[in-house]
């Protein structure tokens, strides 16, 4: 008996020992558990892991809240049908489901109801095996993604009615890079490229920019005078006026240029076209007040009849000798009646006319008959040194006339000359 007394007693030390030490083990398993949900309770993403017919076994504090429970234990072994809509549990469930199927993990988008909205997260869920490698749970951690997301779909939808705004111009409007490169573009420069806008990104060195040197030059320009600059740009018989503008990155410096190019050949069409029409008009004034300035008046056969009006300029001055030559050659005049009555005045100009004429006309055996020679014309071409000889001088036009009617006779005395 004590033989077995003993025994007895050694095995129940045995197994008081032996639960004392699962006691502790349980113990330091659950002390770990503690600190591991408190660890994941701290984390803001969606943790938990469901067995494969969609039952939760963990979460952390914040799954708890997403759906709508304050704590774990109003989550860990409900189904999650119980929490979610039926689109949105389905649309999850599926996911689980692959990772089942694949055996590995897979990174997916998911979304779920909350109070102001749907909320987008970035999911990775994974197979969770048993110690035989058996998938028994699916692993989930879930990141919220909304403010990015929503971000994303302000600078889009900004982009959008940026992009919009931009098309709508028919300028020519590209953001490129200082090496050339295009980074945007709108409508119109795409046109011109022969593609649509979201096919110009990458292009390199376009018009019209699309000379290394001049973009290397219109850089340096920017840098140097720190204000945009401008070019004239032509393509395909197209004329633009482009301004390329500085745009800098957040230290200040020159980053990209945008470039903004105005069709402007219309404009320089019509403005050629003015021009033209204008320089005809000149043309044809000119041309108009030689004719009336100095007329070719036919007296007889052989006598023709040259008034001068106005003030004699260069221009005047070379048609009035060339009418009066043409008619001495075209008409065989052999009487010239030049008459200065309407001369404003008389210079050292005008008195170089008159006298080459005369010499000209006398070369082709013409006579000149200068009339309306006034006492102050008399007397500047006196004080000028001005030589008329030869020149048959008469007081008025109509002396002159009557002289080259009558082939030299007269009513009054000619005089002969002017000298000084």
């Amino acid at each position: 008996m004590t033989k077995e007394m003993e025994t007895i007693e050694r095995v129940t030390l045995e197994n008081d020992a032996l639960r004392k030490r699962v006691a502790e083990l349980e113990e330091t398993v659950r002390q770990r558990d503690r600190v591991m949900q408190t660890v994941i309770d701290h984390i803001p993403a969606l943790i938990f892991v469901m067995d494969l017919e969609d039952t939760y076994s963990h979460t952390n504090q914040s799954c708890a809240l997403f759906m709508g429970r304050e704590k774990i234990s109003e989550i860990v072994g409900h189904n999650a049908r119980e929490f979610f809509p039926p689109e949105v549990f389905d649309s999850w469930r599926e996911n689980n489901r692959l990772v089942a199927a694949k055996g590995e993990a897979i990174v997916a988008e998911e979304s779920g109801p909350r109070e102001d909205g749907i909320h987008f997260y970035r999911s990775i869920k994974f197979p969770v095996r048993d110690s035989e490698g058996t998938i028994r749970w699916i692993g989930g951690i879930a990141t919220n993604v909304t403010a990015e997301r929503r971000a994303d779909e302000r600078l889009r939808e900004s982009q959008a009615r940026a992009q919009a705004m931009l098309d709508a111009s028919t300028d020519l409007l590209l953001l490129v890079d200082l090496e050339g490169v295009v980074v945007t573009a709108n409508r119109a420069a795409a046109g011109w490229l022969g593609c649509i806008p979201t096919e110009v990104a990458g292009m390199r060195d376009v018009f019209p920019l699309d000379e290394p040197a001049r973009r290397t030059s219109l850089v340096e320009e920017i840098r140097r005078t720190d204000t945009p600059a401008r070019f004239d740009a032509a393509r395909d018989e197209r004329w633009f006026e482009v301004t390329a503008y500085p745009v800098r990155s957040e230290d200040g410096q020159l980053a990209r240029l945008a470039i903004y190019g105005r069709d402007v050949t219309e404009q320089r069409r019509a403005a050629q076209e003015q021009l033209r029409l204008q320089e005809q008009v000149i043309e044809a004034q000119r041309l108009a007040i030689q004719e009336i300035g100095t007329p070719l008046v036919p007296l007889t056969d052989k006598a023709v009849a040259i008034p001068l009006i106005g003030a004699v300029d260069e221009v005047r001055a070379a048609h009035f000798v060339e009418t009066m030559l043409r008619g001495v050659e075209e008409r065989g005049a052999h009487i010239i009646v030049v008459d200065v009555t309407g001369v404003s005045t008389v210079d050292t100009h005008v008195a170089e006319v008159l006298v080459r004429a005369a010499r000209a006309a006398n070369l082709l055996g013409a006579e000149v008959i200068m009339t309306g020679i006034r006492p102050a014309v008399a007397q500047a071409l006196v004080d000028l040194g001005a030589d008329l000889g030869g020149v048959v001088t008469l007081a008025s036009l109509q002396d002159g006339i009557a002289y080259a009617v009558r082939g030299k006779g007269r009513t009054s005395a000619p005089r002969r000359g002017v000298n000084a």
